[in-house]
């Protein structure tokens, strides 16, 4: 309760600071999709803004990072002054000692002779500085959740990443704190109407637990190194699973120039790296369905040998109906065929037609198409998103973090090679993949794999057959009950209606019969005697 009031009192201190307070008076969410370039008042209070809430963020740390971070993968839900200003929020934040790093050495066994007397944390310090041939403590990076060192192990030189101590207790507070101010970063944060906070916050909260425990990195790096293993361009570095922990990562130190150190003017070299870039990016992506999340500059290093990745602490991961539909979706960009990108778009929304405007979208869809097919040395991923807020659509956060990845390589492409256009290197892996998906041993393996739960159907389907007769039979045998009662209830009213008829002519005929006149009682009479033989006939032929 007291570590929760005080760090309420830290966050009240920076909105305070950042006059952050006076957003939830301002309408931030704008009625059109805005200019990127455009210069108006409007823009310029709302870029204002939106950089106000990215140094907040950053003053509050870890959680807060995290937070607008996944937030500015999200351009279909808030608006694109906001998306571009959270994503530079950056993790590089001041580094600490190596002596108040002990905390994360837990699990390393103790040297010490005497075990009552031992400094659990320094003994651990030990055992794990004893693994290394030599370790620097200085660290090379500095992040909000880990701080990253050089070391050499067994004559190799290695990277080993270090979770800071006691982040779980920080960021459980954090994530009870914005819970409660659900209805201000709301607000704050300029979310569409679409939005569900709720959804939002447990893919946060998975996010970072995921990210603070190590072992799911490590397991990331091994995965891609399977993906990448023969691959001669794609490098990813080796993890050393001995020494991992859920505080430790140690994993091969990889040599390499980033993107923007890359002095060499020669544009052959520069288009081929960013051919290398987006083309094992898209196989991550369509073949794989599972991919690098945070494709940014600084972590892809340029090698005379090709590429490598490094920090794998976010991955995206799409399931193969979404593969499917993306997959489409760039299948009918390619082929420039608006139908085709339309019914895939729709599917990806999971929205009927009757939802929008059909012309409308298509128009726009058909400019989206224009773009991404003739751009030029332009950004074209992030106009899928810019569309679903135009018409109000909410992307799932699997499609809008896989464009959000899209954009970040797009980036990095186009600033290797000025003329970059995403959709010329998908052409040959979307060719490829279409042909795979359809290609007869795809079939036969879909139907090896299935064939359990066809022989099951099969196995129940005389029994399902015949329930579907008995079924039949009964709501027959039920709708004939229901006829015959019909019938007999139709039949007792026409009696009736005929008893009161004969009724009436026997009293009618009764009463002639007793007038002086002769010829009325002598009608009287015939007509009595008739209604008598009447009456016997109806009598004998309900019996």
């Amino acid at each position: 309760m007291f570590k929760k009031l005080r760090r309420y009192f830290s966050i009240l201190k920076v909105f305070i600071r950042y006059n952050l307070f006076s957003l939830l008076y301002r309408e931030i969410q704008n009625n059109y999709v805005s200019n990127k370039k455009i210069t108006c008042s409007v823009d310029r209070e709302a870029q204002k803004n939106a950089r106000k809430l990215r140094l907040a963020f950053e003053d509050l740390g870890v959680t807060f990072i995290k937070f607008g971070q996944i937030m500015s993968k999200r351009p279909d839900l808030i608006p694109f002054s906001y998306v571009q200003e959270l994503s530079q929020l950056q993790n590089k934040v001041g580094s600490i000692s190596f002596e108040e790093m002990t905390a994360s050495f837990e699990g390393f066994n103790c040297d010490c002779q005497t075990k009552d007397v031992c400094d659990i944390s320094s003994g651990s310090t030990t055992s794990f500085i004893s693994q290394f041939d030599e370790f620097n403590k200085k660290p090379i990076a500095s992040a909000s959740i880990a701080q990253v060192y050089e070391a050499v192990l067994n004559g190799q030189k290695v990277a080993v990443k270090i979770a800071r101590p006691n982040l779980i207790d920080l960021i459980n507070v954090d994530l009870s704190i914005i819970n409660d101010l659900k209805p201000l970063l709301v607000r704050m944060g300029g979310f569409g109407s679409n939005f569900d906070i709720d959804s939002f916050l447990d893919e946060f909260k998975e996010l970072l637990n995921k990210e603070v425990d190590l072992r799911n990195e490590a397991r990331n790096i091994m995965r891609f190194g399977e993906i990448f293993r023969s691959s001669k361009d794609i490098h990813i570095p080796n993890v050393h699973e001995a020494l991992c922990t859920e505080s430790v990562l140690v994993m091969d130190y990889m040599e390499g120039v980033l993107v923007k150190d890359l002095d060499d003017k020669n544009q052959k070299l520069r288009s081929k790296y960013a051919h290398i870039i987006s083309s094992s990016y898209l196989e991550q992506v369509y073949v794989h369905g599972f991919y690098h999340a945070d494709p940014h500059s600084g972590n892809i290093l340029l090698r005379e040998d090709g590429i490598a990745f490094i920090d794998f602490g976010e991955v995206g991961i799409i399931d193969s109906e979404l593969k499917r539909n993306m997959l489409n979706l760039f299948y009918g960009i390619y082929k420039k065929n608006v139908d085709i990108a339309f019914e895939a778009f729709l599917k990806i929304a999971n929205i009927n037609k009757d939802d929008i405007d059909v012309h409308k979208f298509k128009v726009d869809l058909d400019s989206l198409i224009s773009l991404q097919n003739f751009a030029l040395g332009e950004r074209q991923n992030d106009s899928y998103a810019n569309l679903a807020l135009k018409y109000d659509l909410a992307l799932p956060s699997d499609f809008s973090t896989l464009e959000r990845s899209l954009v970040l390589v797009e980036g990095v492409c186009l600033e290797l090679d000025p003329k970059f256009n995403l959709i010329e290197d998908a052409k040959t892996l979307i060719s490829m993949v279409m042909m795979k998906r359809y290609s007869p041993i795809n079939a036969a393996e879909y139907f090896l794999l299935e064939g359990d739960r066809y022989l099951e159907i099969f196995k129940n389907l005389p029994q399902g057959i015949n329930d579907v007769i008995e079924t039949i039979r009964g709501y027959r045998f039920e709708k004939l009950e229901e006829k015959t009662k019909e019938i007999k209830h139709d039949k007792i009213i026409d009696s009736l209606s005929k008893y009161v008829f004969l009724s009436i002519i026997l009293v009618s005929s009764a009463y002639l019969a007793t007038q002086q006149d002769t010829n009325l009682a002598n009608l009287g009479i015939v007509g009595f005697v008739v209604a008598l033989f009447l009456f016997g006939v109806l009598f004998l032929k309900h019996q």
